[in-house]
């Protein structure tokens, strides 16, 4: 017999072994696990039952306090009530009227007011069945003596009987126990008497009817295969049974399950107990399974039991399962066996081989040799199944692992050199723009800026310079791209803004107009910039200036709100070559006043919710700033209320902002 017989015959006998074992095993286990998800079951629902019951019993006392609040709280009512008529002078006609309308109103059978010897002196029924009542002396009742001589505030009574009056008594014959009150009573304000508020107990005995003991346990048994429910009080004695129509409810119970009861009160813990346990009386529908759990008083201890009976068949269950879940089993194994066997050697091997060369190919840093290419291309060679595949893809990926590598050592030297060069780029960017702010001779105007771009260069630009001894020039762009392009195109406006206004500064506007056609002669990328350049006189405060398309900018008055300035606009600077450009209407400056220039990266910075900053919630911070906060004090606190909306969410646009407070030259401040 060769050793792959030998093999294969060892394999079956060990399948077969394997098999009975595993099938008894999974029988055993299966009812077990069925038994006891059962039996826990079970306790949760006698454990939920038992709490519901030590609910219930309360029910009745809850309710009579809650009843007893709400006539105490109407008898308190009644007593100011009747304090006020009577300081108002009404007659007793009068007030009694008033109770009679109070008791209809909220279904109240009698209302009494006494004086400080319990004698009626107003009341909510009619005057002859009053004194008929009176007479019967349930006002002088000891237990409202607390109350006349000023022991008690309140008091609310159980269920007092008395004689009815002659309205009463024709009610008996349709309502028997209509003489039954529980009466509720409090001083009068004065303490010279009290008032009394009956309430007739048919209500609170419909409540506690609808939710009582009886009804619990049909519905529970409605809801669940359970066919004996009994609820035992301290002593062990059933208080409560209901059952099946086919139990009989006065079945005597066995001396193990009476020891189960005694060891739930005394344990004060749920347990049960299985009848007829054995595996052959479970799937014959023979066991039946206890369960109990104690029930709890107010104090938290035990004063009773509730117990479930029901029975337990796993028959057509086990059955089902042992069909399946066995013979899909058994199918499988053997099928596995079949076709696992023939291939085994076969899968196997390569697949060892490839493992090495994996852990050759790791070790080696991904840096194959001669002998593991060779190795790769021997497993798959003549191999058209999945294993071949394997081995060529592995064989592929290795020779792409060694490009990917060089490639990305080039790409990351690429991208360092690039962050350096765009490093480089924004100190020179940044480098251009004005790093001094003061301006020499001139401490009637303070004047401060700021550009944070969003990528490492930007396309914003500020800038300002003296044109002669009293005439300041100021600068605020918005390149229409960002990046390097925006970056490049900037410095060319800057420089030609400091061109020509050096060169000609008769008219802003002439100066926007020639900037303009010198960007329109050389943009082969159609890139604009949108500007607002204006010339400050320092000796007057006139600001004349000139809008290309820009936002408009703000007036920081010292003595009133901050004010937008209003602009008739023009056309950004790199569209038409002939473009026409006019001064705006000249904005004046009084002694404190300020401006403030800005791009659009400071109304449409976002937050993480895809808000934007608006010119309004500018206009809200501008307003909420100190009228004599200085240039750079407004810059910095218009920053953080930036910074503070946006939070962590990436800067989308670059921002610039550029601040100014000019004072007049003869201010005391100056001098």
């Amino acid at each position: 017999m060769t050793l792959r017989r030998r093999l294969f015959l060892l394999v079956t006998l060990i399948i077969v072994v394997g098999i009975s074992t595993a099938a008894a095993l999974f029988a055993y286990l299966s009812w077990r696990s069925v038994l006891e998800r059962t039996e826990r079951d079970e306790r949760l629902v006698a454990q939920l039952l038992s709490q519901s019951i030590g609910l219930i019993q309360q029910v009745p006392e809850v309710i009579q306090e809650i009843v007893g609040s709400d006539v105490q709280a109407q008898a308190d009512i009644v007593a100011h009530l009747t304090r006020i008529a009577r300081q108002r002078k009404a007659s007793a006609t009068e007030i009694n009227r008033a109770l009679r309308g109070i008791a209809a109103e909220n279904s109240i059978p009698e209302i009494w007011v006494t004086d400080a010897s319990g004698k009626p002196i107003f009341w909510s029924i009619d005057d002859v069945n009053a004194r008929i009542s009176a007479d019967f002396g349930v006002m002088q009742h000891p237990i409202f003596r607390p109350l006349l001589e000023g022991r008690k505030f309140s008091i609310f009574t159980a269920l007092q009987h008395r004689e009815p009056g002659s309205h009463e008594a024709n009610l008996q014959h349709h309502e028997p126990d209509s003489h039954d009150f529980y009466y509720g009573g409090v001083t009068l304000p004065d303490r010279d008497g009290m008032v009394l508020i009956a309430r007739r107990p048919e209500r609170i005995d419909r409540i506690i009817g609808r939710i009582g003991l009886k009804r619990l346990m049909e519905t529970v048994m409605a809801a669940a295969t359970i066919d004996t429910i009994w609820v035992f009080d301290e002593t062990l004695k059933p208080v409560a049974v209901s059952a099946t129509p086919d139990r009989d409810h006065a079945t005597e119970l066995s001396a193990e399950v009476r020891a189960l009861i005694e060891q739930v009160v005394g344990h004060s813990t749920p347990a049960s107990y299985l009848q007829n346990g054995g595996i052959h009386q479970v799937l014959l529908g023979q066991a039946r399974l206890y369960v109990a759990a104690p029930i709890f008083n107010t104090d938290g201890l035990p004063d009773g039991a509730a117990l479930m009976s029901l029975p337990v068949n796993m028959q057509t269950e086990f059955n089902s399962l042992l069909l399946v879940g066995g013979g899909l089993t058994v199918l499988l194994l053997l099928a596995s066996m079949i076709l696992a066997l023939p291939f085994l050697d076969r899968i196997v091997g390569p697949l060892a081989r490839l493992t090495v060369q994996t852990r050759r190919l790791v070790k080696h840093d991904f840096r194959a040799d001669a002998e593991m290419r060779e190795e790769l291309l021997d497993v798959s060679r003549n191999r058209a199944d999945e294993v071949g595949c394997l081995g060529n893809a592995l064989s592929s990926m290795v020779f792409q692992l060694e490009t990917h590598i060089s490639e990305l050592k080039e790409t990351t030297a690429a991208k360092e050199r690039i962050e350096g060069e765009l490093s480089a780029a924004r100190n020179i960017q940044m480098g251009m723009l004005p790093q001094v702010f003061a301006l020499p001779g001139h401490a009637e105007c303070d004047l401060y800026a700021v550009l944070e771009p969003a990528k490492a260069v930007g396309g914003d630009l500020f800038d300002f310079f003296l044109l002669d001894t009293h005439r300041l020039f100021v600068l605020v762009g918005d390149v229409s791209d960002k990046g390097v392009p925006a970056a490049l195109f900037m410095a060319v406006t800057k420089t030609l803004f400091a061109v020509e206004a050096r060169r000609d500064a008769s008219s802003i506007s002439g100066i926007v107009a020639r900037v303009n056609a010198a960007l329109c002669e050389n943009n082969p990328e159609s890139m604009f910039v949108t500007v607002l350049a204006g010339i400050l006189d320092l000796c007057s405060g006139e600001f004349v200036f000139c809008d290309g398309g820009h936002e408009r900018p703000w007036v920081l008055r010292r003595e009133g709100p901050p004010e937008q300035v209003a602009k008739q606009g023009g056309v950004a600077l790199g569209f038409l070559a002939d473009a026409v450009y006019r001064e705006e209407k000249p904005i004046h400056l009084a002694d404190g006043d300020g401006l403030l220039l800005y791009t659009d990266g400071v109304s449409e910075a976002m937050n993480a919710n895809n808000a934007a900053f608006t010119v309004a919630r500018l206009g809200e911070a501008l307003a909420a700033l100190d009228q004599q906060a200085s240039a750079r004090e407004t810059v910095e606190q218009l920053m953080a209320e930036i910074e503070s909306f946006v939070s962590a969410y990436p800067q989308s646009d670059d921002i610039t902002l550029m601040a100014l407070r000019w004072r007049h030259p003869a201010h005391p401040h100056n001098l």
